[in-house]
Formats: structure tokens, C-alpha cells, sequence
């Protein structure tokens, strides 16, 4: 017999579920069958399918901050904090779905818990910037400021196309953009790079592509959608 879950073990098997298959296509009897569950219990977590999928939205999104905000919490070098910060959003983003992306746009309420997430990341990095600023490890500079053209960037940076055009893998082109990055902002350049920190190379390699381009299409639409959200809060 299959052990019951927890109500946090089932609300994070339903978001991973719509992360992958949004909720447009689905019925409430689709999500019971495929979480062998009743429909009493999705109806507790809401009354309809879609606001069904607004609270999953936001599980998901708050349990990246929290994801986030544990990896930093404690770390010493500002430096790794920042780069395991980024590293979690990157993460994040490469889970969320074409139909996912669609269903979010769609609902009011979800873009409204997406652009706050993306806004609370935005101050946590402007946050910890201030942080190695104060310390005397970065050079003087606006937190919130280069906090947004780290995150806008990275919006960019993920893209397939990109990596397709510049031959690096998604990990690579940011262990790239970390070491320029920390590099520009370090008062002194510590004996470590920004790759070594993370145990990652920083550079470009040479990969084929193959499954990038398999997934191009999927992967350009939530790109897109991801830009335009990013554009909508700026």
C-alpha cells in the first residue's frame, strides 16, 4: 500500500507536477489519477483547478527564496554566497515548462506571485551586494542596482539560442559571467576564481548541442516568457 503523504509532501508532488504539465489541459480527475489521490483532497487545497495551480505557483517560488536564502545564510565568502544565490534561480528557472509559463501568464494571481518572487530575489542580491560592500571585499556600488543587471542578465545569458551561438553549456556560461563578474566587483582579485570557488570550470567548452536543439523550441517559448516578465517588473 502506498504510504500517505503529508500535506507538504503532497502539495510539492502537485507543483512538480504542474511545473511540468501546467494546469490548462488537466482536469481536477486528471491531477487525482496521476497523484493517485481524491478529489476531496485537491478541493482542499482550493476550490477550482486554477486556483489550484495559483497556490502551487507560489509553493514553488517560495520554496526556491527559502532554498536561496539557507544556501547564504551563514556563508562566509560573499563571494560564493552570491554565485550559489544566482546558481539557485538558475535552477529554478530551467524547471518551469512551456505549459506552465502559458498558465502563469494567463492568471492574474500567479504572474502576481511570480513578480513578486522575482522582486524578492532582486532585494536579496541587492542585499548581499551591500553586504561585501560594507565588508570592503566590493568596490563601492549600488546594491539594487547592480543587483538588476546581474538578474536581467542572467534572463539572457540561460537563453538556448545564446548558448547554441557562444558553444558553452548553461553551467558554463555562468561560471563565466560569475568570474567576470566578481572579478569587476572584488576590491583585490582573490587567489581563487569564481569557477574554482564552486569547483566548476569558468570558460567556454565545446558541446554539441544535440539536446539543446531537441528541446529549442519549448525552451525559447519560456525564455520569452521569462523576459517579458522580467520587462513587465522593470
Amino acid at each position: 500500500m502506498r504510504p500517505t503523504l503529508t500535506e507538504i509532501e503532497f502539495l510539492d508532488a502537485l507543483t512538480d507536477l504542474l511545473l511540468q504539465k501546467g494546469i490548462g489541459d488537466l482536469t481536477i480527475g486528471d491531477l487525482a489519477a496521476r497523484l493517485r489521490c481524491s478529489r476531496r483532497r485537491l478541493y482542499g487545497i482550493a476550490q477550482s483547478k486554477e486556483q489550484i495551480f495559483c497556490v502551487a505557483v507560489s509553493h514553488y517560488f517560495r520554496r526556491v527564496l527559502e532554498k536561496g536564502d539557507a544556501l547564504v545564510r551563514g556563508q562566509q565568502d560573499i563571494t560564493v554566497a552570491i554565485a550559489d544565490y544566482l546558481d539557485v534561480g538558475v535552477q529554478a528557472g530551467a524547471q518551469l515548462s512551456a505549459p506552465f509559463i502559458r498558465d502563469l501568464e494567463k492568471s492574474r494571481r500567479a504572474r502576481a506571485s511570480f513578480d513578486a518572487y522575482q522582486e524578492a530575489r532582486a532585494v536579496r542580491l541587492s542585499e548581499l551586494i551591500d553586504q561585501g560592500v560594507r565588508a570592503g571585499v566590493f568596490v563601492p556600488c549600488h546594491g539594487l542596482l547592480v543587483s538588476e543587471a546581474i538578474l536581467g542578465t542572467a534572463l539572457r545569458i540561460r537563453r538556448a539560442a545564446f548558448l547554441d551561438r557562444a558553444g558553452l553549456t548553461m553551467d558554463e556560461a555562468f561560471q563565466e559571467f560569475y568570474r567576470v563578474l566578481l572579478g569587476g566587483l572584488l576590491i583585490k582579485t582573490p587567489t581563487a576564481s569564481a569557477g574554482e570557488h564552486t569547483g566548476r570550470p569558468a570558460g567556454r567548452a565545446a558541446k554539441s548541442g544535440s539536446a539543446s536543439r531537441r528541446r529549442r523550441s519549448a525552451a525559447a517559448e519560456v525564455d520569452d516568457a521569462l523576459l517579458a516578465a522580467w520587462n513587465r517588473n522593470s
